[in-house]
């Protein structure tokens, strides 16, 4: 996990992002309110320190373990074990005890959790409705973001990991002429459309009577993508799993 700038992601794909201020610490929660049962679009957890005091911080992926707690609410009740990510029996401000990095005051810090299929996968056995992030900030204290809207739709799965009914974007590839070796496709969330790759990672939001054209540049990895409606061209890089570039 790493310090980063979310505006890559954010312009690439319609975001829910939920913000709240504890005791001077501002945590946000940055991700799609309806995902896909394998969706692999980054979770962003973010904390601002507006406190006066320095705060131990995990700035690796054991955040999620020992300093990140994501509440799920639920329409039915539990009938699983809690996964990691939203239980708190290691989050303890003992388990600090060793932490060397520290967020002074007038700091942020952003998480992400690149994919987790557990927190999806619990999300529908549970039948989400919401979800919020809490950092542990000081002993038995949290600061919360605002809580957001979240559910998960099993739209396409296969049970293989893979999407297989929704309409596929054929495309081809620049160097070969021939037809790309993947393909993408159009899974309609709710009352909106989005381009997917097959095994879930979200591209971008695409209008429902809108038809898109690709074209794949397999040297870079690069899928050039069109539409005809609004002009706008969407440069995803499939390496990276990250839009390059987003314009009209």
């Amino acid at each position: 996990m790493r310090k980063m700038s979310m505006k890559g992601l954010l312009f690439a794909i319609p975001l829910s992002v939920c913000n709240a201020q504890t005791n001077g610490f501002v945590v946000s929660l940055t991700m799609p309110e309806e995902m896909l049962l394998i969706e692999g679009t980054p979770i962003i957890v973010s904390i601002t320190n507006g406190s006066d005091r320095a705060i131990p911080i995990v700035k690796s992926e054991r955040a999620f373990r020992f300093q990140i707690q994501l509440d799920v609410g639920v329409r039915a009740p539990h009938t699983v074990s809690p996964i990691e990510a939203t239980d708190d029996r290691r989050k303890t401000w003992q388990s600090f005890n060793k932490v060397e990095d520290f967020l002074n005051p007038g700091e942020s810090f952003s998480w992400t959790l690149p994919r987790s299929i557990d927190l999806t996968l619990f999300a529908y056995a549970v039948q989400a409705t919401n979800i919020t992030a809490k950092v542990l900030v000081g002993d038995n204290e949290w600061a919360r973001s605002a809580t957001q809207p979240f559910s998960i739709s099993q739209e396409d799965y296969d049970g293989k990991g893979l999407l297989v009914t929704s309409p596929i974007i054929e495309f081809y590839d620049a160097k070969t002429k021939e037809n790309a070796k993947t393909t993408i496709r159009k899974v309609k969330l709710g009352n909106r459309s989005f381009l997917f790759t097959d095994n879930g990672y979200r591209i971008c939001e695409i209008g429902n009577d809108d038809t898109p054209e690709a074209l794949l540049d397999s040297e870079n990895g690069i899928i050039s993508i069109s539409f005809k409606n609004n002009k706008r061209q969407v440069r995803y890089n499939q390496n990276t799993r990250k839009i390059e570039s987003d314009k009209n």
